[in-house]
């Protein structure tokens, strides 16, 4: 017999009743998530569309493949090391076999080099940028001499980084004679010294930083001098506004400048400085995170 205070007929109904509101509930969350997803797509596009936002984005794969790849390859080793150093622990004596990790090159290595390459690549056209910079220099330098010259010094220190660059990735790829690489030291000189001209950029930028806070100080001296001068509320705002977002990209240099400075030193010198691989691939992310973060936050605009 069927239940008195819950009838067939009203049971059915309450079921019919909830089914639609799941299904419309599923569908509304469904939708929800398609056009989240077409967002990020198109944010995606926009940010690839623009060659600062190509390399972040291409550097960012790199070093998170590059230290993906050290994470996973040290994990079963320190694993190993420590049941190995309990077992000599349990039986009273210290293990005398060194164990090394074994050597093989997995997928995120893989991506890491595909990357890595594909920025090598872009960056051959490299030079054109920087004869534009080196003309707009020319036209119309910086009003302080001291910044004209660090500029100056910038725009060679990265003529010989990327010249160097190009055509030793070029004779590796058997498109310049290797010959002619060969008679001037070989591949790993022109490396090195590539490596030397971008460090070059990133000693001076030091120097450029510090000059533009002497400059900024000076500037908001004076400003502060000349206070009784009229000014509304709204310049003032904006002069506020735009002295915020000179001091945020100071900041955001400086950043980048003192992450690079290490591993590029590293990079310059034929033994290196110390810093293990399995650091340079966080370094790298590090130095450039700030930037990145900045590059996604450019596209917020677009809408799904």
């Amino acid at each position: 017999m069927s239940d008195p205070e819950h009838p067939p007929g009203e049971s059915t109904d309450v079921q019919a009743g909830k089914a639609p509101a799941g299904s419309s509930c599923a569908k509304r969350q469904m939708l929800a998530a398609l056009i989240t997803s077409d967002v990020t797509i198109r944010r995606l596009d926009l940010l690839l569309s623009e060659a600062n936002g190509q390399e972040r984005i291409l550097a960012t794969i790199s070093y998170g493949a590059s230290m993906l790849h050290h994470l996973t390859a040290s994990a079963p080793w320190i694993a190993l090391q420590t049941r190995l150093c309990i077992l000599a622990r349990l039986k009273g004596r210290v293990p005398t076999k060194k164990v090394t990790p074994a050597s093989s090159k997995s997928k995120f290595q893989a991506l890491a080099s595909l990357t890595s390459e594909t920025r090598y690549n872009l960056r051959l056209f490299g030079l054109l940028p920087l004869w534009i910079w080196g003309a707009e220099t020319l036209k119309s330098p910086p009003a302080d001499p001291i910044l004209h010259a660090l500029t100056v010094l910038q725009i060679i220190s990265n003529v010989i980084y990327q010249f160097l660059e190009n055509v030793g990735y070029l004779a590796s790829k058997g498109i310049v004679s290797k010959r002619f690489v060969e008679k001037y030291g070989g591949l790993a000189k022109w490396d090195i010294w590539s490596n030397r001209g971008w460090f070059g950029h990133i000693f001076f930028q030091f120097f450029v930083l510090w000059r533009q806070s002497v400059l900024r100080r000076q500037r908001l001296t004076a400003q502060r001098a000349a206070a009784g001068t009229i000014e509304n509320k709204e310049t003032k705002a904006e002069d506020n506004e735009a002295l915020r977002l000179e001091i945020r990209a100071w900041r955001k240099s400086m950043v980048n400048n003192v992450f690079w400075a290490p591993l590029c030193l590293h990079w310059c010198v034929e033994k290196g400085i110390g810093i293990p691989d399995s650091l340079t691939g966080l370094i790298s992310f590090c130095a450039g995170a700030w930037s990145l973060h900045d590059c996604w936050a450019g596209t917020a605009s677009v809408k799904g």
